[in-house]
């Protein structure tokens, strides 16, 4: 531990600390009186994470010195009690790109003015991610906090909730630290500006504003997800649910039983097996007998061989700690919903070359989407909204809209009652058409999403200039093992001469798949192609569509509704801040006032932009780098 009083140096950073501060145009006493407030007001702990390394791990921990360290420091969010004291969101730019990241952080940013929450916005460093810090007056309850981010992510993709759920060592990098890529986390605000904040923030805010963030970001949890997680217990074999044992599921024990091929995610699958047997009520030491043998644990062999013997029983834990939070609500066997959902995702993926004809990659995506929401329902009857099934599978709602209908006249789908007004269809997703043979299934299991759906909804999968929805599925069979071509055109459905020009393609992008390759490291990959190809934010720009869309509709009907009511109509007021004793969400002609006209009719052009305004928020500083 290093002594209070110095410096905490970082060698591998001091020529990132020389740029950042030359970038910014901060000196370096101007650096450290921010860090001194920083530390002084806000930090719920005397010690910091320290990435000295440059590796975005942050695994040493030190008590805060009295300058500012030269390498990436970061945060504890909670105090030593796991009481959260500080709120920190942090926009990610690996998936979406930095314009994505802006326009969620820009929404939330809105929120928390018109809650009258006083928050810090930074640009973390060069890739242009961004964070919005808050202090609370008193510590927040981490269950609180963690449904609060569960509720948030579905509205801001780009969030990562992480360390607002992990209360003991979640860390967040704090304002004015260094970026291992160069540069620093600099406020959107400088000089008088940014003290004039930092004093508004010191009056702290209380810790309701986790409950009215929740209200104003409506969500129904899914059923999958335990707000009180199944017990973990020790016993004679080692820790496993306390539930009762059964066997493993098709998907589990097919995983353990597959020889895995060159460049197959081996951690990927020895982690889906562990997380299938710990479901089961498994224990450890059943988890080290089928370690010794089985040929899907292979990488935790080579990890006992290699000496690294520990590797099984970190991974246990882990997967036991999902489990338990994932299992089902209910009855722990598996339901007939289940065993035929399991039925329907068994017969897409072991039909998949069937879906390379025209219009069946996006009927591949919308069957899957439907087959998660149903698992998540727990019913095969849905009401689907167009424009929110787009945003799940990186599609446009029209052509949502489309193919439901071909879909339907090739039988995966049953109407059952059209949409009307602002209420959506409602649609049966059916078993299988005897057309499409079934096996038993091959997909990796993962909690609590099918891998299908965020590989194909990026980006770089659009059409031109994007890669297309055929190269999307070249990729992700790539990505489960599959290297020759006769392998790929046969799991696909493409002609050799189409996967052969995928290959080159993703070679020049850098997209191939490594044995070394990470979920981090394949968004990387993903997120520099679709830069490169000009097409990052583009599903963000169509998701901000879709919302307009959404209020632009509400708005009107409301409008319509108003004009309509027989008796004496009072003008709209617009809401103001504070006159609700819990600021939930309003409705939009409280928001924006009567629906604009010109000449008497509705002014659609006008009232878009109103909108889109609103959504946007204050203006803000471009992104500094």
């Amino acid at each position: 531990m290093p002594d209070s009083s110095q410096g905490t140096s970082c060698p591998v950073a001091d020529s990132i600390t020389e740029f950042s501060r030359v970038s910014a145009g901060v000196s370096a006493p101007e650096d450290d009186a921010l860090y001194r407030r920083i530390i002084g007001e806000w930090s719920p702990r005397r010690t910091l994470r320290l990435d000295g390394a440059g590796t975005h791990e942050y695994r040493q921990s030190t008590s805060a010195p009295l300058t500012a360290p030269t390498c990436p420091w970061a945060l504890y969010l909670a105090d030593s009690d796991h009481r959260y004291r500080l709120l920190a969101f942090d926009f990610d730019t690996a998936k979406h790109g930095p314009g994505a990241a802006k326009a969620d952080a820009d929404t939330l940013s809105s929120q928390l003015t018109e809650l009258g929450a006083q928050h810090l916005r930074t640009t973390s460093g060069p890739t242009g991610g961004q964070h919005i810090w808050l202090r609370l007056t008193a510590g927040a309850d981490p269950d609180s906090v963690r449904n609060m981010a569960r509720a948030l992510v579905g509205y801001y993709p780009t969030l990562d909730i992480a360390p607002l759920c992990n209360p003991a060592t979640g860390v967040v990098r704090g304002p004015g630290s260094p970026h291992r890529s160069g540069g620093q986390s600099i406020a959107h605000q400088q000089g008088t500006a940014l003290h004039r904040t930092l004093d508004d923030m010191r009056a702290g805010t209380t810790p309701e504003i986790v409950e009215w963030l929740l209200a104003r970001h409506p969500h129904t949890p899914t059923a999958t997800t335990r707000r009180t997680p199944i017990r973990i217990v020790n016993t004679a074999d080692g820790p496993r649910l306390d539930r009762p044992r059964r066997g493993l599921s098709p998907r589990t024990k097919s995983l353990m039983n597959t020889t895995l091929m060159s460049g197959s995610d081996r951690s990927n699958v020895a982690y889906s097996i562990l997380l299938g047997m710990a479901r089961a009520g498994h224990t450890l030491k059943d988890a080290a007998a089928a370690a010794s043998t089985a040929p899907g644990l292979a990488r935790l062999r080579e990890d006992r061989e290699a000496g690294r013997s520990g590797t099984l029983a970190k991974q246990w834990d882990k997967a036991l700690t999902t489990a338990a939070t994932f299992a089902p609500v209910t009855d722990p066997m598996p339901t007939q919903v289940d065993a035929e959902l399991d039925a329907i995702e068994n017969c897409l993926h072991a039909n998949a070359a069937e879906f390379a004809r025209p219009g069946g990659p996006s009927d591949e995506r919308i069957l899957h989407a439907l087959a998660h929401l149903a698992r998540t329902a727990r019913t095969r009857t849905l009401d689907i909204d167009c424009r929110r099934l787009a945003q799940l599978t990186g599609l446009d709602a029209s052509t949502i809209s489309r193919r439901l209908h071909a879909l339907t006249a090739q039988e995966w789908l049953t109407p059952v009652r059209p949409g009307v007004g602002t209420q959506a269809a409602t649609w049966t997703l059916n078993q299988p058409p005897a057309r499409y043979p079934c096996t038993a299934a091959t997909q990796v299991e993962h909690a609590p999403a099918t891998p299908l759906l965020p590989h194909h909804a990026h980006d770089l999968w659009t059409p031109n200039p994007g890669l297309g929805a055929a190269y999307a599925r070249i990729h992700l069979a790539l990505l489960t093992g599959l290297s020759t071509i006769e392998e790929l055109a046969q799991a696909t459905g493409y002609a050799h001469r189409t996967v052969r020009t995928a290959l080159a393609v993703f070679k020049a992008h850098n997209l191939l798949p490594t044995t070394r390759g990470t979920d981090q490291i394949r968004r990387g990959q993903l997120h520099t192609a679709a830069q490169r190809l000009g097409v990052a934010g583009h599903l963000a720009s169509r998701a901000l569509r879709h919302t307009t869309e959404r209020t632009l509709w509400a708005w009107w009907s409301e409008e319509i509704a108003w004009r309509t009511r027989s008796g004496p109509k009072r003008g709209p007021r617009r809401q103001d801040i504070g006159s609700l004793p819990l600021p939930i969400q309003a409705s939009p002609r409280a928001t924006h006032g009567r629906f604009p006209t010109t000449g008497g009719r509705a002014d659609y052009r006008r009232a878009r932009a109103m909108v889109l305004a609103h959504h946007n928020g204050p203006s803000t500083l471009p992104i500094a780098c």
